[in-house]
């Protein structure tokens, strides 16, 4: 795992980790410490910002609570990364559960996931790709069937790409998408691209190959140009995306100046 991006995955799994020791966690990931390792918790510290670990905390819970709340016979993780909601979720019977990530951050995991003795509740592929090529054959291989609706779940994934492949990336998921097929994930606001707040962060993400690439201040009107119908936008703090956790009120959406990253759920 030497791509910048893939390691980014060791980075939120030492989130992750974090979080679950909490007494008051959103949520209980026994893995992430172990597939975090000591660079995951390197990153974790070397990345710190205010609201970071909140974010982060909040981010997967809310994610959480649209997959159970989007019962859909086939769910796809897009960019996976060291994710386990294979193993920490309950699934309703007879779901069937695609990863889809860079061919060596997959095989790592995999072999890694043996060691640990995971055990996974639903049926799950893993699948290596690249999402900037024809990633859908490979997935339609794996057994995913486009006839058939679709939770996609894309995490922590968009603001690593370019905006003309994340704008191609996500009016291909709603191009392969069956009628009723649901999108939920976050974008990051182009505020946080150019906020005195966030340089250093970026100069630091920058320096380890992990850029990030693309924010902005219009997520619903991104979501609707790629072919999406926004069911919901939240920035952390509003109801739906603090539970608990979030320590400060919700940004206006019109605020300059200031980091935002908004949680969004679309459909077909």
């Amino acid at each position: 795992m030497n791509n910048g991006v893939s390691a980014t995955a060791r980075w939120t799994a030492a989130a992750r980790a974090d979080e679950t020791r909490r007494d008051d966690a959103l949520f209980t990931d026994d893995l992430a410490g172990d597939l975090a390792g000591p660079e995951g918790f390197a990153r974790y510290e070397r990345y710190a910002n205010p609201g970071t670990t909140e974010f982060l905390a909040v981010r997967t819970r809310y994610l959480d609570e649209v997959i159970a709340a989007t019962p859909l016979p086939q769910v796809v993780l897009v960019a996976a990364g060291l994710d386990t909601r294979s193993v920490r979720l309950t699934w309703p019977p007879g779901t069937v559960l695609y990863e889809l990530d860079q061919a060596d951050l997959v095989d790592w995991k995999e072999k890694r996931l043996a060691e640990l003795g995971a055990r996974h509740t639903c049926e799950r592929h893993a699948v290596g790709t690249d999402l900037t090529g024809p990633w859908d054959g490979p997935l339609r291989a794996a057994g995913w069937d486009p006839a058939a609706p679709t939770l996609w779940i894309a995490e922590g994934l968009l603001f690593y790409l370019p905006e003309q492949d994340a704008r191609t990336l996500l009016a291909r998921l709603a191009s392969l998408s069956a009628p009723g097929s649901v999108l939920a994930g976050d974008l990051l606001s182009h505020q946080s691209m150019v906020s005195e707040f966030t340089q250093e962060g970026l100069r630091r993400l920058r320096e380890d190959g992990c850029p990030w690439l693309w924010g902005t201040d219009r997520p619903e009107e991104a979501l609707t140009e790629s072919g999406w119908t926004v069911r919901e936008v939240k920035v952390p703090g509003e109801d739906g995306a603090a539970f608990g956790r979030w320590p400060w009120p919700p940004l206006p959406r019109d605020t300059t100046g200031l980091p935002m990253n908004f949680l969004f759920t679309a459909s077909t």
